[in-house]
């Protein structure tokens, strides 16, 4: 699963996430907002470098995260909860813009049904093309 692309991918993200920390420390980019990007792109490379580093050289974690991956079980988990995740937001979504909308929050009521309705289409051609594959 893990290889020297995504090792470098890390190494990547760490650099990229330094020099936002650096242009943003040095005020070339001036909202701070960069300075947390960067801080939590270092974290998030470094711990990815630390699994990589891991994966490579201790055979029984790389034999865990072999079964975890390719494993029929938790392919067949994993599509199942993102269905529910897809459905059950669209439930939520629907129910607290009813909501937003009797409070009077237009601004609310449009960002959860415009949400909805990305989430719709997105599902929609995602239908179209799987069954024109399967």
């Amino acid at each position: 699963m893990y290889n020297g692309k995504k090792l470098a991918l890390s190494i990547f993200w760490v650099l990229v996430g330094a020099a936002l920390l650096v242009l943003s420390v040095t005020e070339v980019l001036d909202m701070t907002i960069f300075a947390g990007m960067g801080g939590g792109l270092i974290a998030v490379g470094v711990l990815q470098i630390i699994r990589n580093v891991k994966y490579m050289k201790n055979t029984e974690y790389r034999e865990k995260i072999d079964v975890e991956v390719n494993d029929e079980r938790n392919t067949y988990l994993r599509m199942k909860s993102s269905t529910w995740t897809v459905y059950l937001f669209t439930l939520l979504a629907a129910v607290a813009s009813l909501v937003a909308m009797f409070l009077g929050e237009r601004t609310v009521q449009y960002s959860l049904m415009f949400s909805i309705s990305v989430l719709l289409v997105i599902y929609w051609i995602s239908y179209l093309v799987l069954s024109r594959k399967y």
